[in-house]
């Protein structure tokens, strides 16, 4: 988890810059949900407030996570990559905005923030801390896509599991019991006898082997956001730059070439040169990438939280989907890593009613040869946000009007927020604004109309 860590170091920095700005608030508590930012985060607790843990936790609490039949050479945890698209991204950025208005930050009190540095400052701190509530709604929807891709059950009653001893007896008396019914292994009803068998007994002894299927809360994982991304050194384009530069280089010292037979080269290389998408810099390793690169670093660990080490199940999604046999009875067992990325697309388009264009579905279908057209419509990015924009506007209410054409940030404690953007969404948390950057936004708001009544001036 260090490493995670660390990518984020920069991030704290620029927390406690700019807190340095506003001690008062800080020392209020007033912006835990700017601080935890750089913390990872998990499971809601019982009472469906937010869990967020410093890098200690997070490690010990996976690192503690084995079960008594753990292996010594086998992985405790897996990691898993959540890499929302581009589009994806778009349609956030838009439920942010609308979010932003809903509980307060209107066009007028934009425009007049943009205008300074400092005010564009809050705008982009609000921004970006409702990038991150969105993106850890997200998160948790994953990773009950991931737990349900299993098809696994646990038990439940963790707590009141027979000890070693007391399942010799029940396993013993379940065996006995399909004996005497005559039942084979081979049976397709076996298992579900066996499990049967084994709940009667166990109830007789005082004891719970019922079983329900598993959910997102039965892992242990954890997860930290990112915001940016650096070219790496095995990345295509910054290894096809460096040949490209290579070569330059060999032209510039080629002695046998005239300026003119030089230049002309080496403008021609320079053409083929891979450049950011977003900022048109040339690519090198250790760049920053343009645009927004918001992703998320999952890491889960390879067991259930089950409390009893002995009954903890192993949870591999490196074993594929595959048809084999539980206790003699035809079953699915493994991960299914094609449905699992097809759920996590559904689960973005119902949690944030996004009109998906393009789907690794269809990508699949034709992949595979399900489909004649072998065509893939590239849809232009502007397309892409055109339609993300409609679907908001239908699926969501209208937004509220302005409650006053003179309306400032000094009167946003009479808006009605209970029915924000994210509570329409269905969010299990809904999104708050940070409060000092709001604070500070109110001042340089007031501070300007102040200015502008003074000298008559209307906005």
């Amino acid at each position: 988890m260090e490493y995670l860590d660390k990518e984020n170091s920069s991030r704290e920095k620029s927390f406690d810059n700019y807190f340095s700005s506003y001690l008062e608030e800080k020392e209020n508590d007033f912006d835990k949900e700017l601080l935890q930012e750089n913390l990872f985060f998990t499971n809601d607790d019982p009472e469906g407030n937010p869990t967020f843990l410093e890098q200690n936790e997070a490690t010990n609490l996976i690192d503690d996570n084995l079960s008594s039949r753990a292996k010594e050479n086998e992985s405790k945890f897996f990691m898993l990559n959540i890499s929302p698209s581009k589009a994806e991204l778009d349609h956030i950025e838009e439920l942010v905005k609308m979010e932003m208005y809903d509980q307060g930050f209107h066009q007028r009190d934009l425009q007049i923030l943009s205008q300074t540095e400092e005010g564009q400052r809050q705008i982009d701190i609000v921004k970006n801390n409702l990038f991150h509530q969105n993106l850890r709604e997200y998160t948790k929807e994953v990773m009950a896509d991931y737990a349900d891709n299993f098809n696994r059950t646990v038990y439940n009653n963790p707590n009141n599991l027979p000890n070693q001893k007391e399942e010799k007896i029940i396993n013993d008396f379940a065996k006995q019991k399909i004996s005497e019914s005559g039942i084979a292994n081979a049976d397709a009803k076996y298992s579900e006898f066996y499990q049967n068998y084994r709940e009667q007994k166990a109830m007789e002894m005082g004891k719970d082997l019922t079983v329900r299927p598993m959910t997102e809360r039965d892992l242990v994982w954890i997860a930290k956001i990112e915001e940016k991304r650096t070219y790496k050194g095995n990345d295509r384009w910054v290894i096809e730059n460096k040949k490209i530069n290579k070569s330059i280089e060999k032209i510039k010292n080629d002695i046998n070439l005239s300026e003119s037979k030089k230049e002309r080269k080496i403008i021609d290389l320079q053409e083929q040169l891979n450049k950011d998408r977003a900022t048109g810099l040339v690519v090198k390793e250790g760049m920053e990438k343009g645009g927004k690169q918001y992703h998320i670093h999952a890491v889960v660990s390879r067991y259930d939280n089950c409390p009893n080490r002995r009954f903890k199940k192993s949870i591999s999604p490196l074993a594929s989907q595959r048809h084999s046999k539980i206790a003699g009875k035809e079953a699915i067992v493994g991960f299914d890593r094609n449905e699992f990325y097809i759920k996590v697309e559904r689960s973005f388009d119902e949690k944030f009613r996004f009109e998906r264009t393009r789907s690794y579905e269809k990508f699949n279908q034709i992949k595979n040869g399900h489909k004649k057209n072998n065509n893939i419509n590239v849809i232009p990015s502007n397309v892409l946000q055109q339609s993300s924009n409609k679907l908001i506007n239908k699926a969501i209410q209208p937004l509220k009007q302005e409650l006053n054409e003179k309306l400032g940030f000094n009167e946003l404690k009479k808006l009605d927020i209970n029915t924000t953007i994210s509570k329409e969404l269905g969010f299990r948390i809904p999104m708050s604004i940070p409060k000092t950057p709001l604070q500070v936004a109110t001042k340089i708001v007031n501070i300007f109309l102040g200015k502008a009544r003074d000298h008559g001036i209307g906005f």
